[in-house]
């Protein structure tokens, strides 16, 4: 082996088997932080407090009717819904409307704050109905409207704690009682679960455990549950469990009015405020189907990636770096190790055209073996801790065999994630964001 060529396969052993088991290991560590909700069944306290599920919806019609439903199986003993028809232009709002009786819809509009707070104060003397519905016509200004949706339907509510609860979740009847259970026993502000990806078509299938599992490990999902350090938190907003107290305390959703990333800024917020905050793993109480195609997963985790970065452009940039020597490094070192002029040589011709095995050493040492089985270690490597990355979605395992193929349209993926972050601009839902104009994100994005 040459001198160079010494260099380079140290570089690969050092980017792919070496990376792949700290990476094992931290993906290890970080499942073991997140699975308290499967290992603990605490009771719920006697009686247990009122939680106020709230659901926002905007042109959900396809959907909305069986979240709701799902909503209303619950069977924890004590809660309300209100359901929030965000200036749906479909029949969200109809749909909406057949869960309650004529006296709970509730027409609402950016001027009627006021009101809110005194309907707020009068709740208490209500009797709670099994949904109450807040229809919303006009965005204010400077508000994102999922954020100005719940702000809206919190001032209705009249529990202890509020569960948000996305439209396009689907939960399990325990799915409550075990979250508020935990929560409660441990003294938790603030618990958000990770969810089972549903997926129907194949490329759900393979990019969508894929791209939440880079997600996750870029911004350190479960330092969440580590108090010490208060600058690292995520979230989902898919369901998501927080103490009335503690989200008053950081002004609710209207402390990240702004925000494409709401979910996690209002965790982030929570955890600086000194609240206890967990991000937990949930597949087993919920499910969410998310993107269905390509340009879905195009501009659905360019917002993710670009707005959970607050428009940095470095987390994205080690990303693809890491994509780049960590996975497709695999390509170039299984091209030389199974070079021709190299394996041509491993068996010797004997007397009488009889096959003599070259010794083992010299085959490893002098004919590139050892650049097979380097790949071979690296290709098995990651391919089992991807295969338990699609198994904790919910997905199957095998997709993991894909991953080189996958990895591929995720770098596009985050180069175009990259490039809205420079740019500033951001396509959520029909409103144009400027990630330049929020609070806490610098003017211009960062290498």
């Amino acid at each position: 082996m040459s001198a160079i060529e010494r260099t380079f396969f140290t570089l690969y052993v050092l980017c792919g088997p070496v990376t792949w088991l700290l990476v094992a290991y931290l993906v290890a560590i970080g499942r073991e932080r997140m699975n308290k909700l499967r290992r603990n069944r605490d009771a719920l306290p006697d009686p247990a407090p009122l939680v106020t599920i709230l659901i926002p919806a905007k042109d959900e019609g396809s959907r909305i009717r069986d979240c709701v439903q799902d909503v209303l199986k619950q069977t924890y003993p004590s809660f309300e819904v209100i359901a929030i028809n965000d200036r749906s232009t479909d029949d969200t709002g109809a749909i909406l409307d057949t869960f309650a009786t004529s006296q709970d819809v509730l027409t609402i509009s950016e001027d009627t704050r006021q009101h809110d707070q005194e309907r707020r104060g009068s709740a208490a003397t209500q009797s709670p109905h099994p949904v109450r519905v807040v229809h919303i016509r006009e965005l204010p200004a400077g508000w994102l409207g999922k954020c100005h949706a719940l702000d809206h339907g919190a001032t209705h509510a009249r529990g202890e704690w509020l569960f948000f609860v996305d439209s396009d979740v689907r939960l399990k009847p325990d799915a409550l009682s075990r979250m508020a259970a935990t929560s409660i026993a441990r003294e938790y502000d603030a618990l958000s679960i990770l969810t089972t990806i549903e997926t129907h078509t194949f490329i759900e299938k393979l990019m969508l455990p894929l791209l939440a599992g880079t997600w996750m490990t870029m911004f350190q999902g479960d330092q969440t549950n580590e108090d010490s350090e208060p600058e690292k938190a995520l979230a989902n907003g898919q369901a998501f469990l927080i103490r009335r107290s503690a989200y008053e305390k950081v002004g609710g959703h209207a402390a990240v009015k702004d925000r494409i990333v709401e979910d996690v800024e209002l965790m982030r917020t929570l955890k600086k405020a000194g609240c206890r905050t967990r991000f937990l793993a949930g597949r087993e109480l919920a499910a969410t189907r998310m993107h269905t195609n390509l340009p879905q997963m195009f501009n659905g985790w360019a917002r993710i990636f670009a707005g959970t970065a607050r428009g940095r452009v470095w987390p994205m940039g080690l990303a693809v770096g890491f994509l780049l020597l960590g996975v497709l490094s695999l390509a170039p070192a299984v091209v030389r190790g199974c070079h021709t002029g190299e394996w041509a040589t491993i068996f010797a011709t004997g007397p009488h055209g009889s096959h003599q095995f070259t010794p083992w050493s010299v085959t490893f040492w002098q004919h590139g073996v050892y650049w097979a089985a380097a790949a071979a270690i690296h290709w098995l490597l990651m391919t089992i801790v991807a295969a338990f990355v699609w198994r904790w979605s919910g997905n199957r395992p095998w997709y993991a065999l894909l991953l080189p193929i996958g990895v591929v349209l995720e770098i596009v993926i985050l180069v175009y994630a990259i490039r809205k972050a420079f740019s500033g601009k951001i396509d959520w839902r029909g409103s144009a964001v400027d990630l330049r104009q929020t609070s806490r994100v610098s003017d211009r994005p960062t290498v």
